[in-house]
């Protein structure tokens, strides 16, 4: 498979694989090729989960079991590994959020705006709208005017199920500018980042503490610290007055069995 995969496939300690199906839809024999990840475990070797994206680009003509809303005619979206990249490289990432924050946007003016050179610029155009993450909606003297599509990607793993969505992506687009987001990514993987990122969001309403969602993620005191700091900037959260009591590193104590159960008598 693809290098973007099986980075995507490191991420999550296994490997992609795809099958081709032919499945019905109102009496039309519709060819499907569907992505599977395969992870190991002990004592069953191979396991697999099957990969789902849906970008809202089509009305909708007829749903199957791994197709909705296609269209009459479905749009040819060959770029999946895309979806990988955008977990694993900043600067793509960074260039989708960008067309999404100001809604549309030509490529001389993300030239302009952003760090990578103009033929990379071109080059992630390119990636984006294969993948069908952004499309072409207009012309500016020659120029195309680009808009970014919203999109999920759903993984499930056994009973875990976790989605990527342009919010996440859009904080995973400054990790190098804040490293606890790429030691999370690296050390413990999306499931557990999207489980932070939602929980410190919590947080910001007053629902739970710092104490509490580094039991929940099993991560480290001092990276739960870190991480709730770069997403509490990022997102601009911290407003509430009614955020709950914030804790450094230094007061974490050794015991904490009844966290759990804390949060769940909420």
């Amino acid at each position: 498979m693809s290098a973007a995969k099986n980075r995507c496939a490191y991420l999550l300690n296994g490997r992609w694989g795809s099958e081709y199906r032919v499945v019905k839809a109102r009496n039309r024999a519709i060819p499907v090729v569907v992505l599977v990840y395969e992870y190991y475990s002990v004592p069953f070797p191979w396991q697999t989960f099957m990969v789902s994206s849906f970008v809202t680009l089509y009305k909708m003509s007829y749903d199957t079991e791994h197709v909705r809303n296609a269209g009459n005619t479905p749009g040819t979206i060959t770029g999946i590994p895309t979806f990988a990249e955008l977990l694993e490289n900043p600067s793509l990432a960074d260039l989708y959020t960008s067309i999404k924050r100001v809604e549309t946007a030509t490529a001389p003016e993300l030239v302009e705006t952003t760090t990578v050179s103009k033929k990379t610029v071109y080059d992630y155009l390119h990636k984006l709208e294969q993948a069908g993450l952004i499309s072409k909606v207009g012309n500016e003297a020659g120029t195309a005017v680009y808009t970014a599509e919203e999109f999920e990607l759903t993984l499930t793993v056994r009973e875990t199920e976790v989605s990527i969505t342009p919010k996440i992506i859009e904080v995973i687009a400054q990790k190098n500018e804040y490293p606890a987001i790429e030691r999370v990514l690296e050390d413990h993987g999306i499931v557990t980042f999207a489980l932070a990122y939602d929980l410190v969001k919590a947080h910001s309403e007053g629902d739970v503490t710092i104490r509490q969602i580094a039991s929940l993620t099993d991560l480290s005191p001092g990276t739960t610290y870190d991480l709730v700091e770069a997403l509490y900037s990022i997102l601009d959260l911290g407003d509430d007055e009614s955020t709950p009591t914030t804790y450094t590193p230094d007061d974490f104590d050794e015991d904490e069995d009844g966290l759990l159960e804390e949060y769940a008598d909420k």
